[in-house]
């Protein structure tokens, strides 16, 4: 599950450098490992492990999962991941030489929502952890920000934190979506990104809040102006979807944005069709890619 980015920041001394983290399995533990090039990707320097704790030897709840690594205005290299029931967090600041001691930040439910206690119509979903930072001269530059997903209120929700110490103090968990507590409706699939210009914050998840039996999924884009403390929550599906056997949808969605635009992909089942039998798994209903578009340029 590896993640690559890049150090795109002007006054950074490590800009353009390539940066690519991933999980190894072992058979006695997973780890999470690191590696750094200074040269545009054409070489890199061994891969080092970053994960001072060792999660458990399989791809379940209790191994190390979900990598994923930001970049602040001043080249400072900021890494999550989920670490059985917790957020891990560690962070550079010589451009990938060497990283900070990895450390617990936020306590979490376990981030895959499988098996008997799954989400009805997924196969399974997972809710490890993304970290943006805000980068621009704006009032909460440099604020770091964490988004996640759990089953702390029954069903699943998504939720988010920020720091205004550099990852040394949390806020508390904030819930994202803004139906009903405890309404055993599941959001999922989380992804967040950090406006660049403009330092607001977008989250997006599958949201089943209009279907009171919890199988219609549709698709929702939170949005917040004031530093994470509050999320407006805007529908961006045009039609729910359903599948009556689970349907696999990935492991993960993806957003970007940049100056009040908005770019999300994810993947909705397709009705009526079947995927083909692989490597013995038995079918399930075919899928297809979908993207968003949102303009909040005439909005402040």
């Amino acid at each position: 599950m590896p993640r690559l980015f890049t150090d795109t920041q002007p006054h950074s001394p490590y800009s353009g450098n390539v940066y690519v983290g991933w999980i190894e399995w072992q058979l006695d533990k997973s780890i999470i490992l690191f590696a750094r090039s200074s040269d545009g990707g054409k070489t890199f320097a061994p891969p080092m492990r970053i994960s001072t704790h060792a999660g458990l030897p399989r791809d379940d709840n209790g191994g190390l999962v979900g990598f994923v690594g930001a970049v602040g205005t001043d080249g400072t290299i900021y890494a999550v991941w989920n670490d059985g029931g917790t957020i891990t967090f560690t962070q550079s600041h010589d451009g990938g030489k060497t990283f900070t001691p990895s450390r617990a930040v936020i306590d979490v439910a376990p981030p895959y929502f499988g098996g008997a206690g799954g989400i009805p119509g997924v196969s399974r979903a997972m809710g490890f952890p993304q970290i943006g930072v805000g980068i621009r001269e704006r009032k909460w530059a440099g604020t770091l920000y964490v988004a996640w997903s759990d089953y702390r209120n029954g069903d699943v929700d998504v939720f988010s934190a920020s720091s205004a110490d550099d990852g040394r103090t949390w806020s508390k968990p904030m819930r994202v979506n803004n139906d009903p507590i405890h309404d055993g409706i599941d959001q999922f699939f989380q992804w967040m990104t950090v406006d660049p210009v403009t330092g607001d914050v977008y989250i997006q998840f599958y949201d089943r809040r209009d279907d009171p039996a919890n199988r219609k999924t549709s698709f929702t884009l939170a949005r917040s102006t004031d530093g994470g403390k509050t999320f407006v929550n805007y529908a961006w599906a045009e039609n729910p979807f359903e599948s009556q056997q689970p349907a696999f949808l990935g492991d993960y969605t993806w957003l970007t944005a940049y100056d009040r635009k908005v770019y999300g992909a994810w993947t909705e089942a397709l009705p009526g069709a079947e995927m083909p039998q692989i490597a013995g798994r038995r079918p399930g209903p075919g899928t297809s890619v979908r993207v968003g578009f949102a303009d909040f340029s005439g909005l402040e």
